[in-house]
C-alpha cells in the first residue's frame, strides 16, 4: 500500500488546481485498500455554494455515485485538516479513517482566522471510533497557500448571477 505521503501529495496537487482555477486551494483523495476511489478539489466559488468544499463534495459524489451511505474502511486524505461542517459529513460517513497535511491552526495563522474546533474532537463524538493522522508534511501542504489571499469576495459571493442581490449582512 503507497504511503500516506503518496496521497498528501494528491490531494494538495488538487489543491493547487482548485486554485488555479479560480477556487480555494483545498483537495481532497478517497482510497480504499490502497486505491484511490474518487478525487476533488474546491468548488465553492465554482458552482457559487459555500458547502461544497473537496471533502464534503468528495463524500456526496462518491456515496451518490455508488448508492451507498457508509464509507467504513475508507480514508480520506485532506490537503488541510477539515472544517467543522466536513468533519461532521466524514462522522456521518463513517469514514474510518482521515489524513490532512496542513492543521487548522496552521492555516487560521495564515488566515488570521479565529481558531476552530479540532476535526477529531467533531469526528469522534460517536461510538465508532475514526483515526485521525495529521498533520503531516505540512511545509509541502502550506506551499498552495503561498500569496493566497483569504480575503472574501464579497460581491461574487453576495450577489446572485440573476441581478437579483443576496444579503451581505
Amino acid at each position: 500500500m503507497p504511503p500516506d505521503e503518496e496521497f498528501l501529495r494528491l490531494a494538495i496537487e488538487l489543491a493547487r488546481q482548485g486554485r488555479e482555477r479560480g477556487g480555494h486551494p483545498f483537495g481532497a483523495v478517497l482510497v480504499r485498500d490502497g486505491e484511490v476511489v474518487h478525487q476533488v478539489y474546491d468548488r465553492c466559488v465554482e458552482l457559487s455554494d459555500p458547502t461544497f468544499h473537496s471533502e464534503l463534495s468528495l463524500i456526496s459524489e462518491y456515496c451518490r455515485a455508488h448508492r451507498i451511505m457508509s464509507l467504513e474502511g475508507f480514508t480520506l486524505y485532506a490537503s488541510t485538516e477539515p472544517c467543522p461542517m466536513c468533519a461532521g459529513a466524514i462522522h456521518w460517513a463513517r469514514i474510518s479513517r482521515v489524513v490532512f497535511s496542513v492543521s487548522q491552526a496552521m492555516l487560521q495563522e495564515r488566515s488570521g482566522g479565529s481558531p476552530k474546533p479540532s476535526a477529531a474532537s467533531i469526528m469522534n463524538t460517536g461510538q465508532q471510533p475514526i483515526e485521525v493522522v495529521g498533520p503531516l508534511i505540512p511545509g509541502e501542504g502550506l506551499t498552495v497557500f503561498e500569496g493566497y489571499t483569504f480575503v472574501p469576495q464579497r460581491a461574487s459571493r453576495s450577489a446572485s448571477r440573476d441581478g437579483a442581490g443576496g444579503s451581505t449582512a
